[in-house]
This record gives structure tokens, sequence and C-alpha cells, in this order.
């Protein structure tokens, strides 16, 4: 049998016996040197065994340790990641990866979100999970004449609800949000940041959060772990648009 094969039955065996509660819902698997002699592998074909079933989620590494995690847990919808853990009796974490600071927009996000370049803006990043395990990353750029005065409360408080104090502020809501949703691999920073391995698939939301004139007031940037998330939207036809599709498709 070839090296490709024997990880890829190897993986196969493991996440079959992960599936079916061998190692319990958080349970340690043996030790590397412990699975070569199981399955007289090499350590080198456990390793790439076991960074595929992290790539999926079925395991997290602690240190040296692997550790299951199945049932993988889905999460409906980023924005109600807080509330979904409180419900699941767990106390979600979040950091300050980049502490909140005014700085011009750095050029590939000007040109991403399609703002001209040297706009000043208040930037922070931030990590969300829970103790043992980081699900996501969340950057944000707000426009500095909006939310300058409030980085001293957003440095003490991570979870600070900033279009929230804008709008008591500055009395100026978001109406409009559009989002573009890229999959993709991580870079070695998110891959040190969320603690995965390099082929582990992430989602990349960008959005922008508009008033009802259009004035943007946050450009946001989220990485969730894909195999963590699940994300729903709701579309509604408008009676007229109905119409005018039976219309056309009647003539």
């Amino acid at each position: 049998m070839t090296e490709d094969g024997k990880i890829e039955t190897l993986t196969s065996t493991l996440r079959e016996r992960i599936k079916r509660g061998d190692f319990g819902t958080d349970g340690r698997l043996p030790p590397v040197t412990q699975l070569a002699k199981d399955y007289q592998m090499s350590r080198t074909t456990i390793y790439q065994a076991l960074l595929l079933l992290q790539s999926e989620s079925l395991l997290t590494a602690r240190g040296n340790s692997y550790f299951v995690n199945y049932p993988i847990m889905r999460i409906p919808g980023a924005p109600l990641f807080d509330k979904f853990m409180e419900k699941q009796g767990l106390t979600p974490i979040v950091d300050n990866v980049v502490e909140p600071e005014v700085i011009q927009m750095p050029v590939e996000v000007a040109k991403a979100f399609e703002q001209p370049e040297g706009l000043h803006v208040v930037h922070r990043m931030r990590r969300h999970g829970i103790i043992e395990i980081p699900y996501r990353l969340v950057e944000n750029w707000y426009p500095a004449d909006l939310a300058a005065q409030f980085l001293d409360t957003m440095k003490q408080d991570p979870n600070l609800n900033v279009l929230g104090e804008i709008r008591k502020a500055h009395g100026l809501s978001w109406a409009k949000r559009h989002d573009d949703i890229i999959a993709r691999l991580p870079t070695e920073k998110e891959t040190q940041l969320l603690n995965i391995v390099r082929t582990t698939p992430i989602i990349e939301i960008r959005q922008q959060w508009l008033t009802h004139e259009d004035r943007v007031l946050l450009f946001n940037v989220t990485i969730l772990i894909a195999a963590y998330f699940q994300l729903s939207y709701d579309t509604e036809k408008q009676k007229k648009q109905e119409e005018t599709t039976t219309t056309d498709q009647s003539s």
C-alpha cells in the first residue's frame, strides 16, 4: 500500500472510531507512539492522519496531545455566537488580539472595500471562542471621526458594541449591509491564532455596514473555522418582482 493509501486508511479508521464514541466526546487519543505501535505504521503516517482529522475539526490539539471534538458544534451564524454559546451552557471568551487604535486603513483593505487610500479608522481585532477552543477572528475598522472617542472603553471591554455607541452618540444607525463570503485555507498567522492546521477550511466574511444614506459605519472581516459554523440566509421576493417574472415567463 502506498503512503497516501496508508494515511487515508488510518484516517478513515480513526474517523469511524471517533464517531462511534470509542474515545468519548472529549477524550484524549493515545499518544502518537502508541498509535504507531497499535496500527503498525510510522509516526509520520500517524501525524498526517491526525492532521487531516484536525482539518475536519474532529480533533483538537492541546500541547502534544490530541482530543476528540465530536459531535462538532454547529453555530447558527456569526452574529449569534455569544448567545448560542450561553444556551449550550458554555462561557464565551473574547480577547483583543490587536488593541484598538487609530490608523490609516491598509491599502489592501481599502481596495477590498473600494475605499480611498488614507482613510483614518479605528482598528481592532478580536478572537472569540471558549476556554478550550477559539472559533473565530473578527477584525473591525470604524471611521475615526465616529469611533475614536470610544477607544479607551474598547480597550477595557472587548465586547463593546461600537455600532450601538455610534448610534447613541451620533444618531447614526446601520440600515444596509453588504456581505462577500470567501472559502479558503488559513494564513500562517490565522493558524496560530485559531490553533488549527493549514489544511483546515475557513470562511472569510467581508461586510460593509451602511446607513440609509450609504455612509459606511463599519468595515468588518470575520474569519470562521468552517466546520463549526452554519450560515443561513432568508430571501423574500417582493410581489412586484414575482409578477414581473411570471409575465416574462409567459410571454
